[in-house]
């Protein structure tokens, strides 16, 4: 019996796999510090909040395969960003339960937003392959 070929669908999750834990680490330096940095100064909060969380839910959401698993990864970053709110307080920031929602939006929509695409690429991909001999 021959083993399938990785696709290029393999390795995006695998990728994302692997990127999504310096993009975590990324997220956690930007919150924690006790100041935002120069360039970002003019951009929107929530926004910026938002738009992390939905890169960390996307990248959970075309690494993980498993349903079961990633609706525990979907809660777990929610957790994440609500704790890391709390923690903002003992780093001379201050924690926002604005700020804690819009990031638990970001990994919704994030995850939503891959799933969607991956079952899109999954569907074209199994239309496009020749069936049987």
């Amino acid at each position: 019996m021959r083993t399938p070929r990785p696709t290029f669908l393999d390795f995006g999750s695998s990728a994302a796999a692997v990127l999504f834990w310096p993009i975590l680490a990324l997220v956690v330096w930007g919150e924690l510090r006790p100041d935002v940095p120069a360039v970002l100064n003019g951009i929107n909060d929530k926004l910026l909040h938002f738009a992390s969380y939905f890169v960390l839910g996307a990248l959970a959401g075309a690494a993980i395969r498993q349903r079961g698993l990633l609706k525990w990864a979907v809660l777990g970053l929610i957790v994440f960003g609500a704790l890391i709110e709390i923690i903002q307080a003992f780093v001379g920031r201050d924690p926002s339960l604005l700020d804690g929602i819009t990031n638990g939006a970001g990994v919704i929509a994030g995850i939503l937003v891959a799933r969607f695409v991956l079952a899109a690429l999954q569907w074209d991909y199994v239309k496009e392959t020749p069936s049987g001999p």
